[in-house]
């Protein structure tokens, strides 16, 4: 996501949400010229985040349910990595990842109600 500034990001994400069948609201946490923050609220109530700080390029979306990271995709400390279901706690590298792409997969991880 290098040189994407955070407006085009929240741009961005604000667009793939509309058109989710599974995301119920977005909030925005924190935004300003360096860093986006923003939770992405999904039907059954677990939750998206999303952090990226446009200075140091560091991006992560993480998927949690009942507060409990889940699955997540980022490029803090070792590049792009995967936090993968079932041992979210390992490291496995990976390409880097859109939100777009992030949310498609976590629509691919469960049945969701009304969809």
């Amino acid at each position: 996501m290098a040189g994407v500034t955070t407006h085009k990001l929240i741009e961005n994400i604000i667009a793939v949400c509309a058109q989710s069948p599974i995301v119920r609201a977005y909030t925005v946490r924190s935004y300003d010229l360096d860093i986006l923050s923003m939770r992405i609220h999904l039907l059954d109530d677990s939750f998206i985040e999303v952090f990226y700080n446009i200075i140091t390029n560091k991006t992560a979306f993480t998927y949690i349910v009942e507060d409990i990271r889940v699955y997540g995709k980022d490029n803090t400390k070792m590049g792009w990595h995967v936090h993968p279901m079932g041992n979210p706690t390992e490291h496995i590298s990976c390409e880097e990842v859109s939100f777009s792409d992030f949310l498609a997969e976590v629509e691919e991880f469960q049945i969701w109600p009304d969809v």
